[in-house]
């Protein structure tokens, strides 16, 4: 029997890779592509482990899919690749974290990834060295656009706004924030040829959630995903 807790936040690698490029820092410029994703998972960016469902798809998990997030921020601020290994290598094996870059404590200052500790932080891309305490004040947090809970963990991401992906929240699909409602659900529905207005006044939502549902599904439609008129 295949437990529920498994369909908690599951994603293919394309949907994925949609999600990561439409979020800002955009990379640089440089959008994150499946082929792309799928090197970082298969070089073990951070390390990933296939779930294990009788499909014949590649999925990752919630907490797979913010690690990747977290590894697109560093990209854009030039950590390479090799630094950004060594981090999530020494923050898995010093803290015994199964999930070193979902937790809100990962720093970045020039192509380091520190860590804090208590009041210290310790640059994880270089084996713990200690930073100068001077360096605090100019490091930049690698979160940007989570929810973490009293763990200090991501319990949900906010890709774009009034959009929110929460993998106790219809399977981690992007739905409007605070409610349950997927976004493809009304983009579905506009494209059918629903009113913005009437759909806004179905679903008591503002005008607001509903332009900013439109921006991010254009967003998703624009890069190639094909999304089908209902019948």
């Amino acid at each position: 029997m295949i437990s529920s807790e498994l369909f908690s936040g599951i994603y293919g690698i394309p949907e994925a890779a949609l999600y990561l490029s439409h979020t800002m820092p955009f990379n640089n410029g440089n959008p994150v592509s499946t082929e792309k994703l799928r090197y970082w998972i298969r070089t073990s960016v951070p390390v990933i482990k296939p779930l294990n469902l009788p499909i014949p798809r590649r999925l990752i998990s919630f907490n797979d899919l913010i690690s990747m997030r977290m590894v697109a921020i560093m990209r854009s601020r030039n950590v390479s690749l090799k630094d950004i290994r060594a981090a999530e290598l020494y923050i898995r094996e010093k803290f015994d974290i199964q999930y070193p870059f979902i937790n809100r404590d990962v720093w970045t200052y020039g192509s380091d990834v520190f860590v804090q500790l208590s009041r210290r932080f310790l640059s994880a891309s270089r084996s713990g060295q200690e930073a100068m305490e001077f360096l605090g004040s100019w490091m930049s947090k690698v979160e940007l656009d989570m929810c973490f809970d009293d763990s200090g963990f991501v319990e949900s991401w906010t890709p774009y706004a009034d959009i929110t992906l929460n993998p106790k929240v219809q399977i981690g699909m992007p739905c409007i924030s605070g409610t349950r409602i997927p976004t493809r659900g009304i983009w579905r529905k506009l494209l059918a040829g629903d009113e913005p207005e009437v759909l806004a006044d179905l679903y008591d939502l503002s005008g607001s959630q509903i332009k900013h549902v439109i921006e991010w599904e254009a967003r998703l439609e624009r890069s190639g995903r094909k999304a089908p008129l209902p019948a």
